[in-house]
């Protein structure tokens, strides 16, 4: 499968891994993806840490550390496979390579979870070019993948005077498509773009070299059939938070990063507290 990946979004993962528990030598079993209820985390170095949904969710668990939930429950999404654990009520569970093994009461394997970092390096990469003072500022796509061979360019003008911009689409050497407007949104023809391509777009003020732009690829057909079919899925279970992450980290993980930022932005304000959201939305800016 055909999945360019900004080097942005590579530090994006790195940094949500880096953060969410810190960098340790102890194998890495996944990450906290849903907290309700009484719960905390023994570490395997002894540290005991009460769990709360604002703070601790993609918080990393790794091997040796216990999760013990009182009443509700706790999902650890694996980073071996796509599911999760759940360690239900009266629970108590340790962390083993890749799974989580129950101590005491019960621990039930969810399917369908998508861990973070199954995402490889990639070059996708901007087109920004700006005069001293920018005043015109390419929004959407910009580094990402998208799944419609229609899409909606946007961008924010700034610039005084008369809006008019030159928009144009390029491929390799060759200018596709190239429209004047006054708007800060152009719908692309349907007859334009094409599966499994890489275009660039620029937008142009034609004041103070102030153009803006920015790099998108769609994947082939039939990658594009198969992600919509995953994010209907997604979108009918993401009201479990636990869905709701992995939606995300699919997202990130197929470059459709303009998709994610919409998903974090939305979770981040559920729970403004939580500095690993905060990480993943500067992330993938």
């Amino acid at each position: 499968m055909r999945k360019p990946v900004t080097m942005m979004l590579t530090c994006c993962i790195f940094a949500v891994m880096c953060i969410a528990g810190g960098l340790n030598a102890a194998v890495q079993t996944g990450y906290i993806f849903d907290i309700q209820g009484s719960a905390q985390l023994m570490s395997a170095e002894g540290r005991k840490i009460v769990l709360k949904k604002g703070e601790h969710l993609l918080y990393a668990v790794k091997e040796g550390d216990r999760i013990k939930v009182e009443k509700g429950r706790v999902v650890v999404a694996s980073l071996k496979d796509s599911k999760g654990y759940e360690i239900g009520s009266n629970s108590e569970a340790l962390a083993k390579p890749g799974t989580m093994v129950a101590v005491k009461g019960s621990v039930s394997e969810l399917k369908g979870l998508h861990a973070p970092g199954k995402a490889g390096s990639g070059s996708i990469g901007g087109f920004v070019v700006r005069g001293a003072k920018p005043c015109i500022k390419a929004l959407s796509p910009v580094n990402t993948s998208i799944i419609s061979t229609a899409p909606t360019l946007t961008w924010e003008n700034r610039c005084p005077g008369d809006k008019k911009v030159t928009v144009k689409i390029i491929s390799g050497d060759s200018v596709l498509f190239s429209r004047q407007t006054r708007e800060d949104s152009l719908a692309v023809p349907g007859d334009i773009l094409g599966y499994n391509l890489e275009y660039r777009w620029i937008v142009d003020s034609g004041k103070a070299s102030n153009v803006s732009g920015g790099v998108f690829s769609i994947p082939s057909a039939e990658e594009v059939r198969e992600i919509s079919r995953q994010i209907a899925r997604y979108e009918e279970s993401k009201k479990d938070i636990s869905f709701h992450l992995s939606y995300v980290f699919f997202l990130i993980d197929n470059n459709l990063n303009d998709l994610a930022r919409v998903q974090v932005k939305a979770l981040k304000g559920q729970y403004p507290d939580n500095e690993y959201l905060k990480k993943m939305e500067e992330g993938i800016r």
